[in-house]
């Protein structure tokens, strides 16, 4: 009995032995071949042969069972830039197979049939490519989760996965997956998440779909270009939370029968093709958290009956055809954090109790038709990040709780008939990074007081400003945009309106300033753009202008500015567009370089200014009137639709 007993301990340990051996044996081919060219030397560099039996469970992302069998191969972010090798179809133990944003690339090796223990396979955020081998799957009757989101996988959509009784996680999004979404995929037994966005994929979307009663997860949009709509159907699937249906052609109407989505917490359906009205009938997903519409073209308003909408946290309806009032029940909604409505047809005033009564985050409701005052709660809660009204009929003054309002990122509420003095804790608010008040009527002085360490954009033109220009700009060390035009401001060009490191526009043209232009100028060598035209400006253009590399557009015109026009600037190859017009300047003016690149217009009405030929310039265009916006214009409009794709998307 002994011997016996010894002889089975002796062919357990052989076994045990030679598997273990073969495991560690597999995973080292493993790293020669996911090692790419372009790996690390110290990729996987802990994965090296030993003799001791247990040494490959000790290596990284590695676990083992009792028997020292390899159970999950657990390698995320190593950058291997190689290849999956047909080793892995030697874990025939192995439960989790993890492999994620590792650069890999060529085909899934048909030996992956071999992982019949396979419980999650991940191989997202790869370079895989080919058609999904879909029978590879099929011997992995205990696959409960695959993500192979990233890759480059092409060709049709596998239908074998149908076949997994245990499958709950399918994310196939990502790739460049073509054709119909298949009929059999509403098979599915225990599916609980089912991504596809973000392929080819075409054809109508299966209203089968349906028959998925264990579904809470459904995302089928972004860059899928479907025919024809919503299939009305979808109101069927009792279990759904999570429905993204987003930028996928979809046409028609919104189904009414999505009402009967009881469980529902989101609804994306944003940048489609939808038309008609919002169903009243919505209303009656009570546990709608995030509801976006945006990007169709959806017509008349907000209905009454999603007043009954209480736990919604997030209202997207931007860029629509909708008009009429925004009901005051929005303003009544606890929870609710964003509210984006730019660029409809809305009108008259917003609900005075906006921001009251719940915790508002994001406001935008720029180019519609709104009128009377602003909501002076928005910022009740301390958390507003972003206030956005811009083009609209808003007047009266800006509340002072938005200039008490610490989270602020972005204020833009240019183009409005707003009025008063601009509250001063705007100017001193830690975190935000836009201001934009233009082409309103604010009046009164800005504060001697400004601070902001985030402050990049501040943009005030065309108001009825006054006083001087506080000095204290030069503590806005991140100030990339600078525009005080068109207004009535006195007195000098603080030095420190140069300070900035990062200074790239600058516009304080059609005011009443005096003095000299600051020599500091010169030492902001980031700068694209002067205008400092109109104004009453005396003196020279400092000296050393040409270390301005980087300037493109001059502009002094309608000064009284005096002296030489420097040579140097013939020297700024950057410099295409300059306005010298009617000043003071004398001599003659320099020629060659960038001089050949400006017209005479650009000189007019300077009397003492001539020609290197000797002809005189005080007639040379001094009936045309000086060209200050063609540029400013163009670089204007550039940089406020940059700005606004920028802060919207």
């Amino acid at each position: 009995m002994t011997k016996i007993l010894f002889f089975v301990s002796f062919v357990w340990f052989r076994m045990m032995t030679c598997s273990s051996f073969s495991d560690m044996d597999a995973l080292l081919k493993m790293k020669d071949s996911m090692k790419g060219h372009k790996a690390k030397d110290d990729a996987l560099s802990d994965w090296k042969f030993s003799a001791s039996l247990s040494a490959h469970c000790s290596f990284s992302g590695v676990e083992c069972d009792q028997d020292l069998r390899v159970v999950a191969i657990n390698v995320s972010s190593v950058s291997l830039f190689g290849h999956l090798p047909p080793e892995i179809g030697q874990f025939d133990k192995l439960q989790n197979l993890t492999i994620s944003q590792d650069n890999l690339t060529g085909e899934l090796p048909k030996e992956l049939a071999a992982l019949t223990s396979l419980k999650l396979l991940n191989i997202s955020h790869n370079t895989f490519s080919g058609n999904f081998p879909g029978q590879i799957v099929l011997p992995m009757t205990q696959l409960e989760a695959l993500d192979a989101y990233d890759n480059n996988f092409t060709g049709p959509l596998p239908v074998e996965f149908v076949k997994l009784e245990k499958l709950r996680y399918l994310k196939l999004d990502g790739n460049y997956f073509s054709g119909s979404i298949p009929e059999s995929y509403s098979e599915f037994e225990s599916l609980e998440f089912l991504s596809l966005s973000t392929n080819s994929l075409s054809g109508k979307i299966p209203k089968s779909l349906s028959r998925l009663k264990t579904l809470k997860y459904l995302k089928l949009g972004y860059n899928n270009a479907y025919e024809g709509g919503i299939p009305p159907e979808f109101g069927a699937m009792e279990s759904l939370k999570y429905l993204d249906l987003s930028s996928c052609n979809l046409s028609s109407e919104i189904p009414p029968s999505l009402s009967s989505l009881k469980n529902l917490e989101t609804l994306f359906l944003q940048m489609n093709n939808l038309t008609g009205t919002i169903p009243s009938e919505l209303s009656a997903m009570t546990s709608l958290l995030y509801l976006d519409f945006s990007f169709n073209g959806l017509t008349e308003g907000i209905p009454d009956s999603f007043s009954q909408l209480r736990n919604l946290t997030l209202l997207n309806l931007f860029h629509n055809d909708l008009y009429g009032i925004v009901p005051s029940f929005v303003g009544e909604l606890p929870k609710l954090e964003t509210l984006q409505l730019w660029e409809n047809n809305f009108s008259a005033a917003l609900p005075q109790n906006l921001g009251q009564n719940s915790k508002l985050k994001f406001f935008d409701v720029t180019s519609n038709h709104f009128t009377g005052l602003i909501p002076p709660g928005l910022c009740k809660s301390g958390r507003l990040q972003t206030f956005v009204i811009t083009d609209n009929f808003f007047h009266g003054p800006i509340p002072d709780d938005i200039g008490n309002c610490k989270s602020l990122l972005k204020i833009r509420a240019s183009n409005n008939y707003l009025s008063g003095v601009i509250p001063s804790g705007i100017f001193k608010l830690p975190s935000v990074a836009i201001i934009e008040l233009a082409n309103n009527r604010f009046n009164g002085e800005l504060p001697p007081e400004i601070s902001g360490d985030s402050l990049g954009i501040l943009t005030l033109s065309n108001n009825l400003l006054t006083g001087r220009i506080p000095p204290a700009l030069k503590n806005l060390r991140a100030l990339q945009t600078l525009s005080l035009d068109a207004n009535e401001l006195v007195g000098e060009i603080p030095a420190g309106v140069f300070v900035s490191p990062v200074l790239t526009t600058v516009n304080i043209s059609g005011n009443n300033l005096t003095g000299a232009i600051p020599t500091m100028l010169i030492d902001c060598v980031s700068l694209h753009f002067i205008d400092l035209s109109r104004n009453m400006l005396v003196g020279e253009i400092p000296k050393g202008i040409k270390k301005l590399t980087s300037l493109g557009l001059l502009n002094v015109s309608r000064n009284h500015l005096t002296g030489r026009v420097p040579e140097e600037i013939g020297l700024m190859s950057s410099l295409v567009t300059v306005d010298f017009s009617f000043n003071n300047f004398n001599g003659k003016l320099p020629t060659g370089g960038q001089f050949s690149a400006f017209t005479d217009n650009a000189f007019a009405g300077n009397p003492n200014l001539s020609l290197s030929q000797g002809s005189s310039m005080n007639n040379v265009g001094a009936a045309a009137a000086p060209t200050p916006i063609t540029f400013l214009h163009v670089v204007s409009v550039a940089i406020n639709y940059l700005h606004l794709y920028y802060y919207k998307m």
